[in-house]
Order: structure tokens, then C-alpha cells, then sequence
């Protein structure tokens, strides 16, 4: 073993000043052009640390492509021009069965067992059913416009928040619209339907169509519409109000935590956004006695 001189001579040579900030010691160089940069002007590039020059330099030669853009055809993330994508089939998948199951909405057992019925939610805290009536239908009709309605949007949203964070507003959505219903309707009368969901997945596209640019009129013209029929006819349109509103609040906290630099950050942004969403939902459905808020 060899003694180490511990003078300052002996020392490696200090780490040079950042250029923009010549009092403050340098944590690494910049990729590019290989000038030393401190903490605070180190910019994460695909290759690498940037300094602030370079990085702007080189956002001013490349095209700027959204941050939801998929390569390959169908994957533009806008309505009309996606392809289906896994989750939304999935998703169609499963109801198609469970309308199977419930003899093409026609076995009364299953719908009275699984539907959203306020009173037996709250008097025999059978919560469980604002998640299962999403998942059920009356009939044929039913199911086919709501699945339609889904295969059209879904997938477009599902490019732009990624399979997880689709997933996860699909089925919040669809617990604000059971919300939505278990407040605002007789507490006597059962909602079933994913349409709550799926107004939600629309409230989502609106919201991430005006912040991103992309067209949202088709989407806006298929909200009016399906609130219109829930208003005159045998629709529930609380379920639908319920699931607009939280599919809508939900995409703008996804893509404000998607546009942080810090990827943990938005990360724990998103999930503590879903979990408190959920946590007021839950609230609502516990403290709230149906009927009282009746609106029909």
C-alpha cells in the first residue's frame, strides 16, 4: 500500500466554473458543445446534458412533434385517424361478454344484482355496484352505441395518455358517473351502462385537443348529442355529467404532470391526482344520503 500525499497540490485540478454562471462550480459538460454547466443550466437531452444554447438551438432546427406522437400510421392520437388500440378493445371485449352473461340484458337477476340501485348501496353498503354497472347494459341498442361511441374516441385518447393512464380515467370516469347517478337520481331507480365512462374518455379528448391543437369538433358534437338524448329521453344524464366532468379534470392533471420536466414528479402528480379524485368519489357515496339531491 502507497501513502497519498493529502497537500492540495497533490489534488485533482478543481472543477471548472459554469460558463453562465462563473461563481458557481460546474456538475458536468454539455453534450454538444462540451462547455461546463452547473446545476441549474444542465438541461436532460435525449443523449446526455445540454446547456440552455444548445438545447434552444437545437429545438430551432428540429421539427417539433408533439409529445403524444406514436410512429407508424393509425397512431396520430386524433379522432377519425387512429387505429383501435388494446385497451379500448380490451375494454370491448369484456362488455360484450358480460352482456352475454346477462342474456343480452334480458336476465333481471344479474341486472338487480349489479346495477347501481342508491338505496342498496348505501343501506346494505353494497358499493361494489358503481363499479359492476359500468360493465352492464339493457340491450342491444344500448351496448352497440356505447361501444361504437368508444371504438371512435377511445382509441385516440388512449395514444395520447398511454395504456395505463387510459385505463385509470376510463374507470374513474366511470365510478363519477355512477356517482353522478347515486346523487342526483331517485334512490329507488337501478343505472347501468358504461356510458358514464365513455363521456368521460370524450370530456378527456375536448381537454387534451385544446391544449395539444388537435380537432375537437366531431368529439364536441358527439357530447352535445348523447347529453341531449340523456336530457329527453330514458338516458341517465347525471351518469353522464358525472363522467364528463371527471374524465375532463383528470386529462388536464395528466397532461400538466406529462409536461413536467421531472418524470417522478409527474408521476406522483398523476397518481396522487387519480387517488384523490377517487378518495372524494368514495367520499360522496358514503356521506351522502340518495335521494336527497334528487333531480328528476
Amino acid at each position: 500500500m502507497t501513502e497519498q500525499d493529502p497537500s492540495p497540490a497533490a489534488q485533482p485540478s478543481a472543477r471548472p466554473p459554469c460558463y453562465r454562471h462563473a461563481d458557481r462550480t460546474s456538475s458536468v459538460l454539455c453534450a454538444r458543445c462540451d462547455r461546463p454547466v452547473c446545476t441549474e443550466c444542465m438541461i436532460q437531452a435525449p443523449v446526455g446534458w445540454q446547456c440552455p444554447e444548445c438545447t434552444h438551438a437545437g429545438a430551432k432546427r428540429s421539427r417539433q412533434v408533439p409529445a403524444f406522437s406514436r410512429t407508424g400510421p393509425g397512431r396520430s392520437g386524433v379522432v377519425g385517424s387512429t387505429n383501435p388500440t388494446p385497451i379500448v378493445l380490451t375494454i370491448i371485449a369484456v362488455d360484450v361478454v358480460v352482456f352475454f352473461l346477462e342474456r343480452f340484458g334480458n336476465d333481471t337477476a344479474v341486472i338487480t344484482k349489479y346495477a347501481l340501485w342508491p338505496r342498496a348501496v348505501y343501506v346494505h353498503d353494497q358499493y361494489y355496484r358503481a363499479f359492476t354497472a359500468m360493465f352492464l347494459h339493457a340491450n342491444f341498442q344500448h351496448i352497440f352505441f356505447n361501444m361504437l361511441a368508444l371504438l371512435i374516441v377511445g382509441p385516440a385518447v388512449e395514444v395520447q395518455l398511454g395504456k395505463v393512464r387510459f385505463l385509470t380515467l376510463y374507470l374513474i370516469a366511470g365510478l363519477g358517473g355512477s356517482v353522478g347517478s347515486y346523487l342526483l337520481s331517485p334512490a329507488n331507480e337501478l343505472g347501468l351502462g358504461a356510458s358514464g365512462a365513455i363521456m368521460g374518455v370524450m370530456g378527456a379528448y375536448v381537454v387534451l385537443g385544446l391544449r395539444r391543437r388537435l380537432p375537437i369538433a366531431p368529439v364536441v358534437g358527439l357530447i352535445v348529442l348523447n347529453l341531449l338524448i340523456g336530457f329527453t329521453g330514458n338516458i341517465d344524464w347525471r351518469a353522464h355529467l358525472g363522467g364528463l366532468g371527471v374524465g375532463a379534470l383528470l386529462a388536464l392533471v395528466y397532461d400538466a404532470a406529462e409536461r413536467l420536466r421531472d418524470r417522478r414528479q409527474g408521476i406522483l402528480v398523476t397518481v396522487g391526482s387519480s387517488a384523490a379524485v377517487l378518495g372524494v368519489l368514495a367520499l360522496l357515496m358514503t356521506s351522502v344520503t340518495p335521494g336527497q339531491l334528487n333531480l328528476s
